[in-house]
Parts: C-alpha cells; structure tokens; sequence
C-alpha cells in the first residue's frame, strides 16, 4: 500500500500525541460520564457470582461479563469506589483494545505510521470513546474477539493451532455476552470463504472444524466451571435466554433504528472512508494476501451484523469499530495519485479528528455527579444486610429483595399484571428498607402505590426509606411493611425524644413494631418527627424533590 505523502516521522509523532490525548479523555470520560442504566445491573451481578447466579440474572444471559467485573467487587471497598473502579478497569480493557488493533494493522501490512493513524480513527468515532469504558459485556467480547482476529493475522503460516486458539478466544466472547455469536459468524465465514474462493474446499472445512472446536471448549469449560457435575442448565442458560431478548426485539422501545443515523450522522466522514475502504479492498479481493482477505471478510460480516441488528443501542457499535478502521487508510491509497483530492480528504480527515476531541469534552457535561452522590447517600443508610429496590441494581454491594429489570419491557408487563407482578410481590411478600427512586419506579407507581403510600417517607431526593413522617397530635396510618424496632428522627436524622401512641397504646421509642397497619399519633416532642427502622440517620437526610431526570440524555 502507497505512502500518503507528508514527513512520515512528524506524522506519526503527532498521531502517537494525539492518541495519548485520547487515552487521557477516555480515562476522564469513563471516570466522569452518566451511567446508564444496565452499567449498573451488569456491574451488580457479580456479586452474585458463585451464588445463585444463573437463578438471579433476568434473563439468562452468560456470566464472562460478571467474572470479570469481580475484580471491581474486589478491589472496591464501597458501592461508589466499585462502581468507578469498574469504570477504570474496562477503561484498561478499552487500551488493550486499541493497541491490539495497532497489532492487526501491522499484522495486515501497515507500516508504523499508518497503524498509529488506523488507532487515531478508531479513537476519533464518538461511540468508541464514550461507550468502551462502560461496564457492560460488550468492551470484553470486543477484546476477545480482536484477540482472535489478531492470532489469525499474526499467523506466517495459518495452521489448526492458530485457528483452534482463535476459535477458544471467539468462545470466550460468545461467553462474554451472546452477541458475539456474530463475531463468531464473521470469523467464520473470514477463514471458510477465504479458501473456498480459492478453491481450497477441504482446507475450508478444516478450518471451519477447527473453529468450531475451539469455540466449544471454551462452552465445555464454563458449563463445568458453573454447573459441576450438572452443566445442562448452564447451557440452556446460554441458549433460551438469548433467544428471549432476540425474539423481543426493540419495538417496546418505539423502536432503535435512529440510533444509526444518530452515529452516522455524528462520524460521517470518519464512516465514509472506513466504509469506501472496505469497498475499494473488496474490489481488489483477489490481489490481496491471505490474512488481509479473511480480516476483510471478518470486518464486513460484522459491521453488517451489527448495522441490521434491531436493538442498536450506542454501545453496540464498539463491537464493529475496531475491524473497521482497519481499512480506513485504503481511500487515501486510491487517490494519493490525484493531488487536489488527496488534499480534500486528507483535510477532511483533519477536520473529523479535530471535531472529534471537541466532541469528547461536550460530551463531559453529562457527568454522574448526581448519580453517584445518590449511591453514597443510600448505601450510608442501609447496613450490609439491609435490601433495597430500584429496579436497576444502583449499589452494586447490597442485597435486593429481587432483581427485576425495570426496562420498558418489564415495566409494560408489571403495568398489565398488576397485583401478579413480581414488583408487587416484592412489596408484599419482602418489603426492602429503602427504596431508589427513579423514572423506572415512577412508570410502575400505579401498581405499587397501595403498598408504599403508607410505608415508605421520602428523606432525601430519589430516596424513600420504610416509615412514616409524623405530626404533633395528628393520627397517621403507618402500613409497617416489615418488623422491627422503630425509633424517632428529626428531619436531618438525628435521634429525637418524644412519646408515640400506637393503636391506643403510648410508648416512649424504640419500640418494637410488627407488620402491618397501625394507628400512629405523636403525642410528645417536637412538632414533626420520622418514625423510622433504627438506625444511624445523622446528616444523612437531604431536603429537595426527586430528579427524574438523572439518566437523561444517556444515550445522546
């Protein structure tokens, strides 16, 4: 491939300074951008790993994913610090992404320059750098799957073993999430059509054999490493569930495709020389060498895959940027001939770049301070073994009475089964402590209400805790969702002095309370108090109204 012209060495100081910028901003995106909802939920899991697992995640889904956010679980020593170290880890997972595709670049034939240019691009599309930190399967399926298209790359001489450990590391990103089912496919195809359109049917059918072994000892392992002696329910687990989300679809969400025109729109010009370069390889299939025919392969497979699929959300879009990127150089090649082309897209390409780190600092205004102000504040009021409910898992290190997934399917299903939905059993069968407040909840309201109206007291926004807020000589209902001893607090939390009359009978708090309604009356103390599960509240409590909003603009 031609040299694009310019000093070779001043370019690629300056891309290798442009790529450490970038590096820097994911680090600080990742440990400053909103959460989105499922990072919570998938970051949760993992506390139940080894621990009624396949029992507890809605749907069956593979747990690669949750082994590896563990490590956050570990290494994190509350909910805010597990949930920013998870952050930071996939932050890391993101940098060994990149520099594996530097590894392909170089693999495929691209000098030092170019492969550092090939990274920038990657680097440059904002679905790259605002979603490869987020703690969701995808970052590590995509690592995987880059891995295995490097071993092939990196092959002199493409032999069973290479394929055999391409085929395991496919594996383990099928077991990362099962939509690298499509990685798996593109690889595949990669290796088979390959030989096949050089009329090589048997080495095809070795390969894809090879490929397919590869891929099903890393199935075997996890299925014993989960199950035991038992691992059938862990394959079925690996199967039914998918089958649930896919046969869903997004149509509940009015339907997603806009979210491909919405990253079209923002990375045109870095899609129109990724997708041209691929064209412009294609055209000249034949011409190229082995491996640069099946990465091509595997890079137009999976972007198509990933294009139609029919829940794109943003951070699907990882799971195709690094392939193609890999040929986003191929258009200057073409025109390097034609000065005055050359130089328009060689200025568009500046342009995108330039755009794209603008884009990244825009993009910090939707920070988690709210969010993770809201983590700190409900984990301080809850004890390692209190529950709470939110219905997205916001601390990862608590316990919840269920962990239904309020996303718009389950909310649809709680609003049509009513009193037979598993939120007003949650409510009615295990009431949790507290309780996080968000859009989510607010959807599902209708339902829950006769169980949290005269049960739950709101004591700071997005908060409400089991109890009752009451008022000097007027008789409230206290709907006691759970037993327990119940003591007196002011507004900010400190303990309060007082005496409480309780269905006709006056007790001086704590007081031990058993389930169910009572007639509740402050008779002595100040004028408003909260009766409360005891606890230490002191400045704790926040004055304000819930923000509804939190998550907005999650997915812009």
């Amino acid at each position: 491939m031609q040299a694009y012209g310019g000093d070779r060495y001043q370019i690629g100081t300056i891309a290798l300074g442009l790529i450490l910028v970038k590096i820097i901003l994911l680090f600080v995106l990742a440990w400053n951008s909103l959460f989105v909802m499922d990072e919570f939920g998938q970051l949760g899991y993992a506390k139940y790993l080894f621990r009624e697992l396949f029992d507890t995640i809605q749907p069956s889904k593979a747990a690669g994913s949750t082994a590896f956010f563990k490590l956050a679980h570990l290494v994190g020593w509350d909910a805010t610090s597990i949930l920013l170290v998870g952050r930071i880890q996939t932050a890391l997972l993101g940098c060994a992404i990149v520099a594996m595709v530097y590894a392909c670049a170089r693999a495929l034939g691209e000098d030092r320059v170019r492969a550092l240019s090939i990274v920038l691009v990657l680097l440059c599309f904002s679905n790259f750098m605002e979603r490869v930190f987020r703690t969701i399967a995808e970052p590590l399926a995509v690592f995987f799957a880059v891995a295995a298209l490097l071993v092939v790359v990196r092959a002199h001489a493409l032999s069973a073993r290479h394929i055999l450990a391409a085929g395991v590391l496919s594996g383990l990103a099928f077991l990362a999430t099962q939509k690298s089912v499509y990685f798996n496919v593109a690889l595949g195809l990669g290796l088979v059509t390959d030989a096949t359109m050089m009329r090589r049917y048997s080495t095809g059918l070795a390969r894809g054999a090879c490929l397919v072994l590869g891929w099903t000892l890393s199935i075997l392992v996890y299925c014993f490493v989960f199950g035991g002696s038992n691992p059938v329910p862990i394959a079925e687990s690996l199967v039914f569930g998918p089958i649930e989300v896919a046969t869903r679809g997004g149509v509940e969400y009015g339907g997603l495709r806009h979210m491909v025109l919405q990253t079209l729109l923002r990375n045109v010009v870095l899609y129109v020389f990724c997708f041209s370069g691929m064209a412009l390889s294609l055209m000249r299939f034949r011409q190229l060498e082995e491996r640069n025919r099946i990465a091509l392969i595997f890079s137009i497979v999976i972007t198509v895959l990933v294009f139609i699929h029919d829940q794109p959300w943003p951070y699907v879009f990882i799971m195709a940027l690094p392939f193609m990127s890999l040929w986003s150089l191929a258009p200057l090649d073409r025109i390097v001939a034609n000065t005055r082309h050359f130089r328009i897209a060689s200025v568009a390409l500046v342009t995108a770049v330039v755009l794209s780190f603008v884009s990244n600092i825009v993009y910090l205004r939707f920070n988690n301070a709210a969010q993770l102000e809201l983590v700190a504040r409900a984990e301080s009021l809850l004890a390692p073994g209190d529950r709470y409910f939110d219905g997205i898992g916001m601390l990862p290190n608590r316990s919840e009475p269920s962990t239904l997934w309020l996303d718009r399917h389950y909310v649809l299903a709680t609003l049509r089964q009513g009193d037979r939905s598993e939120a007003y059993e949650v409510f009615s069968k295990s009431p949790p402590k507290m309780i996080l407040w968000s859009y989510r909840t607010e959807y599902i309201y209708p339902v829950i209400a006769p169980l949290i109206r005269n049960s739950y007291v709101t004591v700071a926004p997005n908060l409400r805790i089991a109890g009752r807020r009451l008022y000097l000589d007027e008789q409230e209902v206290f709907d006691v969702p759970f037993s327990g001893v119940y003591g007196l607090y002011s507004a900010t939390g400190t303990p309060l002095r007082g005496a409480v009359d309780i269905d006709g009978t006056v007790f001086d708090p704590p007081v031990h309370l058993s389930s169910g309604p009572k007639a509740v009356t402050l008779r002595m103390g100040s004028g408003e108090a909260l009766l409360l599960p005891q606890g230490s509240y002191a400045g704790r409590f926040k004055h304000g109204s819930d923000n509804l909003s939190m998550f907005a603009n999650a997915y812009d």
